[in-house]
């Protein structure tokens, strides 16, 4: 099996949604060419599910304190997603993606909690395989990123709330106080 690995600093990776595919791209640089390989409606969902899981079971935080795990993750995501964008919404963008790509469906995804408090994230699709290390803020980022993908696709994916609905608010978000 041909394994490529991408590491926190010189990482970078793109998703794409293709219309006339119905599927998300993930677009991994490498010296020669790109790795494409491309997430399904069902894929996208399992790997959306399990971002959230890893996220909550591995918040130090929240298992501290179970019963405000909810708001703490909450909170955790709101934060991360401000400060990885200044503030202000996420906009996608169109992008264009080579005409021709073999097509590498994603068939299995395995998230692990590194010990340094980032998550590793393998993606394979037959023998090719991209693997991601992401810290928390960027797991969170990455969370948001393929949510927005989903909805602009209008997949309207069935994953319920990740993070529990604030009693404080009621919209899933901690009530921000100073």
């Amino acid at each position: 099996m041909t394994e490529r690995r991408y590491a926190q600093p010189t990482m970078s990776f793109s998703f794409h949604y293709s219309e006339s595919e119905d599927r998300i791209a993930l677009q991994v640089p490498a010296d020669a060419e790109a790795t494409v390989l491309w997430l399904t409606r069902r894929m996208t969902a399992g790997l959306l599910s399990a971002i959230a899981t890893l996220l909550a079971r591995s918040s130090p935080n929240a298992l501290r304190a179970p019963e405000h795990a909810a708001e703490i993750l909450g909170f955790e995501h709101q934060n991360a997603v401000a400060v990885a964008t200044g503030g202000q919404e996420l906009r996608l963008q169109s992008s264009r993606l080579p005409k021709k790509l073999p097509l590498r469906l994603v068939e299995q995804v395995q998230l692990t909690a590194l010990t340094n408090g980032c998550g590793r994230i393998t993606l394979a699709a037959g023998d090719n395989s991209a693997i991601l290390e992401l810290t928390r803020d960027n797991l969170h980022l990455l969370y948001d990123q393929l949510l927005g993908l989903a909805k602009h696709a209008r997949w309207h994916l069935e994953l319920g709330e990740p993070w529990q609905a604030s009693p404080a608010t009621g919209d899933g978000l901690p009530r921000v106080t100073h």
